[in-house]
């Protein structure tokens, strides 16, 4: 038997909401961030005596339930490492993030993989496939950690690769598609637990233009 889903926060609380979040990385990344803070140092000036990259400096958002959020930007300027704090696959130097009104920096282990498991999905810049699973296998996995029984997960599995026009690929391996076409898996892996929140890298960067537009 799945646990039963997280439940909703009410309508007028964010989803997702940043307060003054930063992330450096290394090791000296306290005192990175203090002079970034207290004396205005720059990224540049951060990497020359701190020997520390600035990912994220100091943003603070909120996105509400059935909003559409889209974050711009140049390559490295740190989209991914923001969108990567919401399932905390990266913690914050210093700030809060909370999901679902609750701060995903204080749940403890079990807490967060359900996090992950039932509530939030993602799509990965760079798809994430198994590679010694198969395709269907792949989009089910969601559903395997929740501890849905194989023929739900199964059932589920094929009306996903069926939403990304993939039905007949599901006894392949990852390996075995194209680059545009593990995209899509990827994408079907994450819609298959039917999550709250959806987090996509760039999902759609490796797609043609007209199948693009039919998963938009």
């Amino acid at each position: 038997m799945a646990t039963p889903r997280q439940h909703k926060p009410p309508a007028d609380t964010p989803i997702v909401a940043f307060d003054h979040v930063w992330k450096l990385f290394g090791a000296r990344a306290e005192e990175a961030l203090a002079a970034m803070r207290d004396q205005g140092a720059s990224k540049a000036d951060t990497l020359d005596r701190f020997d520390c990259t600035a990912g994220v400096a100091d943003v603070s958002l909120h996105v509400r339930p059935g909003e559409v959020f889209c974050v711009m930007g140049l390559s490295g300027s740190g989209k991914s490492t923001l969108l990567r704090h919401v399932n905390r696959l990266i913690v914050p130097t210093a700030g809060t993030v909370r999901v679902m009104d609750r701060d995903i920096a204080t749940m403890n282990a079990q807490a967060l993989r359900r996090l992950r498991a039932e509530s939030v999905g993602m799509v990965f810049q760079n798809m994430a496939l198994f590679p010694h699973r198969s395709v269907r296998d792949n989009v089910a996995f969601p559903l395997e950690v929740q501890g849905l029984p194989k023929n739900r997960r199964q059932e589920v599995s094929q009306q996903m690769l069926q939403l990304v026009e993939l039905d007949s690929y599901g006894d392949r391996l990852p390996h075995q598609l194209s680059g545009g076409m593990q995209q899509r898996v990827g994408l079907a892996r994450a819609l298959a637990s039917d999550p709250q929140l959806l987090l996509m890298d760039e999902p759609f960067s490796a797609l043609d233009p007209l199948i693009r537009r039919q998963l938009q």
